[in-house]
């Protein structure tokens, strides 16, 4: 399904700065919001700038795996401190954004699943660390939506995107990181359906 285009769902949206490792800065982060959208995992080194430049070369590709199979634990330790501040401001939506390799792939194809169970092979630090993320949301008491995205890249977005509970989506298929932005902005302010419930998001 597609979507209306953020800018016309009438909410303001922030950016606060923060240290996920820190649960008081979260804490005062926090304080005041309505929602709360986080996209926290392990940095890639690779800039929207060097996209649109063409800029994919054996590093960018290197620096994006190397923080795949280096994770840290920047979302097993980051997200519980947030789901902590987010109980403690009395914020009540959550929206984490995970990925599509957590899936069991039951509701993908059988080239998609064997796509999946490839990447949570190799990236297995990444899935480990995002599944304690994962539990630790769904275990909360709060309104939550864990948004698995597909592979994504600096592109514009155009809305033609598919989001829901069980999905059925392409995982290799490059969405652009507006799209995504997109269904994670719906999943805060809108989708009731979509409440305490793990939604897929990709072409």
């Amino acid at each position: 399904m597609t979507s209306r285009p953020i800018t016309q769902m009438g909410r303001a949206i922030r950016t606060r700065k923060g240290d996920v490792f820190d649960a008081s800065s979260m804490e005062k982060a926090i304080a005041g919001t309505e929602a709360v959208i986080s996209c926290i995992g392990p940095p890639s080194n690779f800039s929207p700038d060097s996209a649109k430049k063409g800029f994919l070369n054996i590093r960018a590709a290197k620096n994006v795996m190397t923080a795949n199979l280096s994770p840290g634990t920047v979302m097993s330790e980051g997200i519980p401190n947030i789901l902590a501040a987010c109980q403690r401001a009395g914020v009540k939506r959550l929206v984490m954004q995970s990925g599509i390799n957590l899936s069991d792939g039951k509701e993908l194809s059988a080239v998609n699943r064997w796509a999946v169970g490839l990447m949570r092979r190799i990236y297995w630090k990444a899935i480990e660390d995002k599944a304690i993320a994962e539990h630790a949301v769904i275990r909360s008491d709060l309104d939550w939506v864990i948004v698995r995205a597909s592979v994504l890249k600096y592109a514009d977005g155009n809305l033609n995107y598919t989001a829901g509970p069980s999905a059925r989506i392409s995982p290799l298929r490059p969405l652009p990181f507006a799209d995504c932005a997109d269904c994670l902005v719906r999943a805060a302010t809108s989708e009731p359906a979509w409440i305490k419930k793990i939604v897929n998001v990709g072409r």
